[in-house]
């Protein structure tokens, strides 16, 4: 009889074990939807904020086009940019390999490609092209807005070398809201602009 009881109190308590596990899993997907989603408004938001050069691409198409490298961590969450206007141009949004970054405006690199990202980095050269990444360490390699999580909450990194090198001006205020990465440091610190 004790041997049953102690049997039937570990199957129960390893059920309330799994049965926990699933509620912190869905907690953290929603959570990671809710980051995402941040992530999302920020994209969008980093248009206003960034200054093409007048021979861009960007200047010369009647449409924005946010590239999304590999994998796509937002989901739905970009679902409420397409075909949304920024700055009187529509928003669209493809996905590309590593391989393939043609026609991109703003370029998004997720942490699933973040091996990728020198090559990327290579691959955009000194085209007028925004490159976002979901890591902060990728600043190192010349991505120029790099997200990172600090106290729960989404902050970015912006790499003003890798900006100016693509042609890019950032605004003093977007400036105001990272952490800048100094390349001759290779690490990010807060600055005032």
């Amino acid at each position: 009889m004790k041997g049953q009881l102690k049997y039937i109190f570990t199957v129960v308590f390893l059920a309330f074990l799994i049965m926990g596990c699933g509620v912190i899993s869905v907690f953290g997907e929603q959570y990671k939807a809710g980051e995402y989603r941040v992530k999302a408004a920020f994209l969008y938001n980093f248009i206003n904020f960034v200054e093409w050069p007048p021979q861009s691409l960007f200047q010369s198409s009647p449409t924005i086009t946010l590239c999304i490298v590999g994998d796509d961590p937002f989901r739905d969450a970009l679902n409420e940019l397409k075909n949304d206007t920024v700055r009187g141009k529509k928003m669209t949004i493809k996905y590309r390999s590593a391989d393939d970054i043609r026609g991109c405006n703003i370029l998004f690199v997720p942490a699933s490609e973040k091996h990728n990202a020198a090559k990327i980095v290579r691959s955009v050269g000194k085209s007028d092209v925004l490159t976002v990444s979901d890591t902060e360490e990728t600043a190192q390699q010349g991505i120029i807005i790099n997200f990172f999580i600090e106290q729960k909450k989404v902050r970015f990194t912006i790499n003003i070398d890798a900006a100016r090198l693509a042609g890019l001006k950032i605004s003093a205020k977007l400036l105001k809201l990272a952490k800048i990465f100094e390349a001759a440091e290779g690490r990010a610190a807060s600055k005032e602009y």
